[in-house]
């Protein structure tokens, strides 16, 4: 206890700097005078937070701060800020907010944490009321709907968001600004370790923002923001806890969060559980099935999660320190792998026999599984102007331990591990000529291995170092802003042999029968090969900048203009990827390799550059009176873009190389494995990484319009053009078109919609083009109160019609179709 007490004098001592006691109140309205309640009143430098009543007042009593600054928050109405100077007297401040037509939410992602509205690069955010509507169990298919956002789709159990045609290792995956540390950047079946049952928000950055979070944001950054770091004082207990039920899977959804606190000590605990059986789909899951396959249903589709963290926090006045711990299991499938069954399935058995294979089939014990095992470890605090110049100093660091086994047909496979380190720290300086911002020191190390048949890339360590600065000044109704971000990466990969079995393009679609295919044809038609390989240490020293200007050219309109230049050190999987890709049912050579059209590789690697993207982006918005829009136009042009390929070429298994000489082995392979896409029944496409220099230009655009006081209709398109020299980049999203209307009234809210996705014809070489579909969706919820608990009963509708649809950016197209119709309906409770 003694020890304790010590501890909490010494941490409050840092914290606090008393100088002047001060009260400060006022009251907040909108344009035509009525009160705004539930506004959030800021003091700038301080954990100080006040809401305003029904009558629109707040109040801070006993505030030490000699400098007070006031920002006020809300949703529904633009930032407003007041900058009162040193004053050590009380303070009556009062505040008119300017109505807002779409929902302006402060990005806690930017570093200089500006609102939507005023974000001179593109963003979208999505606050918790929304993604409670939305949310499904992966994170690419919740933000799917996004203007240029799309999802790798894997399945209904593992998917990534895609920006601008962008994902993997260009797409930066963030929890509360630190790297989720997972494997979702090596492969499209390794799903997004962030959770977002507790997720207060999610903010997309769209476009380059590898100023703050280095050259694996040059396609745009996914920050989840939840409270398991408590960050502001809490007096009693608060909190949520829901459950659900969905149909297309059998699935089971229940989560809880509760916050509370005392004095200066904050607690936080969540978790959730989803329970989920194959999905139902439209049809059959292959776009070609055999006889054997199952109509209906999307084999190893099933999912069991559990999640739980917790974390604690001191916070007082001038700063708080917390951290949690968070431990997630996850055991789920990988769709298109489920083989035919054994002639003994179509025997006759009794009913009761069918059954029970049908129990098991729907809990994914057939097929592929990926069973994943993750403990996160997280740190943060912030001390406000700790010393002369400086107004706030930020810490935050994180420890991952992530492990993921692959399971196949019931036998473990390959284990997957990463253990990763990420440490920030950011100092925000007072103004210097109008100019104000933050330089930050950032360290992320990666130790990543693969021990098993199917793994492709040699153990790695990945390390990087850097120096970022962000600058912003306004000027008049003109906000600019300028950031500069070095970085120095460091992959070292531990030696490996490369075995590639080529079976040659001039044997492609022919048929073998039994005793025709003989030894001597065989050894014709492939060519196989080994080469040792003792990587040298790849460094590289990335350097980015920005400039971007947002301008209010009238009242309620803007345009936004960024101008930057991104480079990227290539990732581990890019460079190293040297064997058979279980789940893209691919064979991945990485940049290193020298590998000439006919499937050889040379004995010496090959020289890598980094990749330097120039990107312009301009973005008009109005968001006042009753309507309001968001349309963003992009173009990048990039050198030395990294891209996998196919090559026409196929690489045998290599469990089929070893039975190649015994004719009914050989018959048996042929039986399980079936056609991949090429049509070849022999083994898997070759996808090589390659540089080449590519053009990515584009839109997207969002507009509200209020056709009453309870009816909006909302519209939203996005295109992407992606050319590489002569030649298309792969899995490039369809145009799309969506549309909604919603309705809020006295607790009822309803909303129907549809979104519209185009052919896809614009494909690469041995790419197949893609049809369109039409998704239409809908939902209602009611909120009531009773006994201080505040209640929401909701339903929702997805694919209503029942369509097929298969998603052009997924690996998986041709074999995991989107699930069909479902039904969700559910209970929450908000205390």
């Amino acid at each position: 206890m003694k020890m304790r007490s010590l501890l909490s004098l010494s941490i409050a001592g840092l914290l606090s700097a008393p100088v002047y006691a001060t009260t400060v109140t006022g009251k907040v309205t909108d344009t035509a005078g009525q009160p705004v309640a539930g506004a959030e009143v800021k003091i700038e430098g301080s954990r100080r937070v006040a809401y305003t009543d029904a009558n629109g007042i707040y109040r801070f009593d006993d505030v030490k701060q000699p400098h007070i600054h006031l920002h006020v928050y809300s949703s529904n109405y633009i930032h407003g800020d007041n900058d009162l100077g040193d004053v050590n007297t009380d303070q009556n401040v009062d505040f008119v907010l300017k109505p807002a037509s779409v929902e302006n939410i402060v990005v806690t992602a930017n570093a200089l944490q500006s609102s939507v509205l005023e974000s001179v690069t593109p963003v979208t955010v999505i606050g918790a009321e929304k993604l409670r509507k939305i949310e499904a169990p992966t994170l690419g298919e919740t933000l799917k709907n996004a203007p240029g956002v799309h999802s790798t789709y894997f399945g209904p159990v593992s998917s990534s968001p895609v920006i601008r045609g962008n994902d993997g290792p260009r797409v930066k995956i963030v929890q509360n600004g630190l790297d989720v540390s997972d494997v979702s950047r090596v492969g499209p079946d390794h799903n997004v370790a962030t959770t977002l049952s507790s997720a207060t928000q999610v903010e997309v950055l769209r476009g380059p923002a590898t100023l703050q979070y280095g050259s694996g944001a040059i396609g745009g950054v996914v920050n989840v923001v939840d409270k398991r770091i408590p960050q502001y004082q809490v007096d009693g207990v608060e909190g949520e806890a829901e459950t659900s039920y969905s149909t297309v899977n059998d699935g089971s959804y229940t989560r809880a969060d509760v916050t509370g606190g005392s004095g200066n000590i904050v607690w936080h605990v969540d978790g959730f559980y989803r329970d989920t059986d194959n999905a139902d789909i439209p049809g059959f899951a292959s776009i070609d099935p055999d006889e054997d396959e199952p109509n209906g249903v999307l084999e190893s589709s099933a999912m069991e999660t559990r999640n739980v963290v917790a974390g604690l926090s001191y916070v007082a006045e001038e700063g708080y320190f917390g951290f949690a711990v968070e431990q997630l299991d996850n055991e789920y499938g990988v769709p298109g792998h489920s083989h035919a069954h054994g002639e003994e399935e179509h025997d006759e058995h009794d009913e009761e026999h069918e059954d029970e294979e049908h129990e098991e089939h729907d809990h994914g014990e057939e097929g592929v599984l990926l069973d994943v095992d993750m403990t996160r470890y997280q740190a943060a605090g912030e001390w406000h102007s700790p010393f002369e110049g400086l107004t706030n100093l930020k810490f935050a660091a994180a420890y991952t331990d992530y492990e993921h086994a692959e399971i196949e047909d019931g036998e473990p496979g390959t284990v997957f591990t990463n253990e990763s380190s990420d440490i920030r720290l950011s100092a925000y300086h007072e103004e210097v000529n109008g100019w104000h911002g933050v330089f930050g020191l950032q360290f992320n190390h990666s130790d990543y291995n693969a021990v098993g048949e199917e793994a492709f890339t040699p153990a790695n360590t990945t390390s990087s170092y850097a120096l970022y600065v962000i600058e912003q000044k306004k000027v008049g109704d003109v906000t600019f802003e300028l950031g500069g971000r070095l970085e120095r990466t460091t992959l070292d990969a531990d030696a490996s042999e490369v075995e590639l079995d080529v079976l040659h393009d001039e044997h492609e679609g022919e048929e073998h029968e039994g005793e025709e295919h003989d030894e001597e044809h065989e050894g014709e038609e492939h060519e196989e090969h080994a080469v040792a390989f003792n990587f040298p240490d790849y460094d590289f020293t990335s350097l980015s900048l920005s400039a971007g200007a947002n301008w209010e050219y009238q009242e309620g309109h803007s345009v936004a203009v960024t101008l930057s230049r991104s480079e990227r050190a290539p990732s581990q999987q890019e460079l190293f990827s040297a064997g058979q890709h279980l789940a893209t049912q691919s064979y991945e050579v990485g940049l290193v390799f020298d590998m000439d059209e006919e499937g050889h590789i040379e004995e010496t690697l090959k020289g890598v550059k980094e990749e330097v993207s120039t990107n312009l982006d301009i973005t008009f918005r109005k968001f006042t009176g009753s309507w309001g829009y968001s349309a963003s136009f992009f173009y990048n042009q990039a050198d030395d873009y990294i891209f996998q390929t196919s090559t026409g070429l196929i690489a045998l298994r290599e469990h089929e190389e070893h039975d190649e000489h015994e004719e009914e082995g050989l018959e048996s392979e042929h039986e399980e494995h079936g056609h991949d896409e090429h049509g070849d029944e022999e083994g898997l496409p070759i996808y090589y990484f390659q540089q080449a220099d590519a053009d990515i230009w584009g839109f997207e655009a969002e507009t509200y319009v209020d056709l009453s006081d309870t009816l909006r209709l909302t519209v939203f398109g996005d295109y992407i053009r992606a050319e590489i020299e002569d030649d298309n980049l792969p899995r490039t999203p369809p145009m799309r078109f969506g549309s909604e209307l919603s309705y809020v009234n006295d607790g009822l809210s309803a909303d129907v919609g549809f979104t519209w996705y185009d052919d896809q014809n614009d494909v690469a070489s041995f790419e197949t083009a893609t049809d369109g579909y039409t998704l239409v969706n809908a939902s209602v919820q009611y909120e009531f109160g009773t006994q201080g608990i505040d209640w929401v009963v909701f339903a929702r509708g997805e694919n209503l019609t029942d369509e097929e649809a298969r998603v052009h950016t997924s690996f998986l197209k041709d074999q995991a179709p989107l699930p069909g119709r479902n039904f969700t309906m559910g209970v929450r409770a908000l205390f």
